[in-house]
C-alpha cells in the first residue's frame, strides 16, 4: 500500500504540473501578436464522396472577404463515386480563381487524404496553404484572420473548428471534446509544442510544407494527416507555429449523432498514440498511468481518504484549465457540465485511446 501511496504522489505531481502548464499556455496565448498584411492564399478541399454535404461549404467559400487577385481556391476531387466533382465543378464555372482537379487513389501509395492534399499543393502558386474539409463552413474573413498570425518565423498556423450547439447531452459531450482538444493544442502551440492539428481548420507556408518533403518519407497512415505534417515541421525545422484564437477564424462543424460513424471517428482521431514522439508519448502515459491508479484506489477501501483528496485537486486544476479554455474559445456555458463530464469524459477519451491505438476503425 506505501509504495501505491508514493507512486500514486509522484503521478499526481507530474499530472498537476501538466494542468498548470496547460492553463499558463491558456493564459498567455490571449497576447499573441498579429501583423496586418495580405499575403498570397492557396485554400485547398479536398473532398470523396461528399456530395450531401459540401454545397454549403462551397457557397460559404464564395463570400469570402479577400481581394481576389490574393488567393485561389483548388477543389480536388479524391476518386468519389457520387456527385462530389459536379458539384465543384458548378461552383467553380465562371471564377478565374477557382480550379477543380481530380486525384485518382489507385496509383497514389500515399494513404487517405496525403495524396490528394500534395497534388494541390504542387498545382497551387500561393506562398500560404490554407486547408478545410467539405463539411465544414467557413466564415467570410476566414482568410484575413488567418494570415494576420504569419509573423516571419511561423510556419503552421492551426485554427479552431467547433462543433455547432445543438439540443441534447450528445452535442454537449462533443463541444466539451472539442473544446478539450483544442485547449490543449492552444497551450501547447504557446510553447511552440503543439499537441494537435485540426484539418478542419490549419493554415501553412508552402515553404515548410516543400521543407520536409510534405507527406513522403513519414508515416503514411490514412488519417492524421494535419497531425503528421504538424509533426514533421515541428522535429524537422525551425518554423515556428501559433495558434488562431480569433473568433472570426472560427470554422464550425456540424455536430454527428451518436453511432458507428462517430465511434468510428473518435479511434481514427486517437488512434495515434504511438506515433507521438518520446515526449510527448511520455506525458500521454503520465496521464494513463494517473487514471490507471485512480482506478486501482477505487478498489483500494482502505486508500478512501488518500483517493478523496487526489481527486479533489485533480478536480480543481482541470476546473481552472477548462475555466481558460471555455473564456478563450467562448464556450462558457459548458462549465455548467463540467461536473458530470468531469467523470464520463476520461473514460471515454481513455478507452477510444486504448482502441484507436489498435487501429480498429473504418475509413471511407
Amino acid at each position: 500500500m506505501t509504495n501505491l501511496i508514493e507512486f500514486s504522489t509522484i503521478l499526481a505531481f507530474f499530472y498537476l504540473l501538466i494542468m498548470l502548464v496547460i492553463s499558463l499556455g491558456l493564459i498567455f496565448t490571449r497576447t499573441t501578436r498579429r501583423l496586418r498584411q495580405t499575403l498570397t492564399v492557396s485554400i485547398i478541399v479536398c473532398a470523396r464522396n461528399e456530395a450531401n454535404v459540401i454545397s454549403q461549404l462551397l457557397q460559404s467559400l464564395t463570400k469570402l472577404r479577400y481581394p481576389e487577385d490574393k488567393y485561389e481556391v483548388i477543389l480536388i476531387d479524391d476518386d468519389s463515386s457520387d456527385g462530389t466533382q459536379n458539384i465543384m465543378n458548378y461552383y467553380a464555372a465562371g471564377k478565374e480563381n477557382w480550379k477543380v482537379l481530380h486525384h485518382d487513389k489507385s496509383t497514389d501509395p500515399l494513404k487517405g487524404k496525403k495524396g490528394a492534399i500534395s497534388l494541390g499543393v504542387r498545382e497551387s502558386r500561393s506562398e500560404i496553404i490554407l486547408v478545410t474539409d467539405a463539411d465544414c463552413i467557413v466564415p467570410p474573413d476566414w482568410i484575413t484572420s488567418m494570415v494576420y498570425y504569419f509573423r516571419p518565423s511561423v510556419g503552421m498556423v492551426l485554427g479552431h473548428s467547433p462543433v455547432e450547439t445543438r439540443e441534447g447531452f450528445m452535442n454537449i459531450y462533443e463541444r466539451f471534446d472539442t473544446l478539450c482538444e483544442a485547449s490543449v493544442a492552444a497551450a501547447s502551440t504557446y510553447y511552440n509544442k503543439p499537441t494537435h492539428a485540426n484539418g478542419r481548420n490549419l493554415a501553412y507556408r508552402k515553404q515548410a510544407f516543400e521543407d520536409v518533403d510534405g507527406y513522403n518519407n513519414g508515416t503514411n497512415t490514412d488519417t492524421g494527416d494535419d497531425f503528421f505534417l504538424m509533426q514533421k515541421i515541428r522535429t524537422h525545422t525551425h518554423w515556428r507555429f501559433a495558434y488562431n484564437t480569433d473568433p472570426a477564424s472560427f470554422v464550425p462543424t456540424e455536430p454527428m449523432t451518436f453511432g458507428k460513424k462517430y465511434i468510428h471517428q473518435q479511434l481514427r482521431r486517437n488512434s495515434k498514440a504511438f506515433n507521438l514522439t518520446i515526449p510527448f508519448f511520455l506525458l500521454g502515459m503520465i496521464v494513463f498511468l494517473f487514471h490507471v491508479v485512480l482506478a486501482i484506489l477505487l478498489f483500494s477501501p482502505s486508500l478512501w481518504n488518500w483517493l478523496g483528496i487526489l481527486l479533489l485537486f485533480k478536480f480543481l486544476s482541470e476546473f481552472i484549465a477548462t475555466y481558460h479554455g471555455a473564456r478563450l474559445f467562448g464556450q462558457t456555458d459548458l462549465l455548467k457540465y463540467f461536473p458530470i463530464l468531469w467523470i464520463i469524459y476520461p473514460v471515454c477519451y481513455l478507452t477510444s485511446q486504448l482502441v484507436g491505438s489498435l487501429k480498429l476503425y473504418r475509413w471511407k
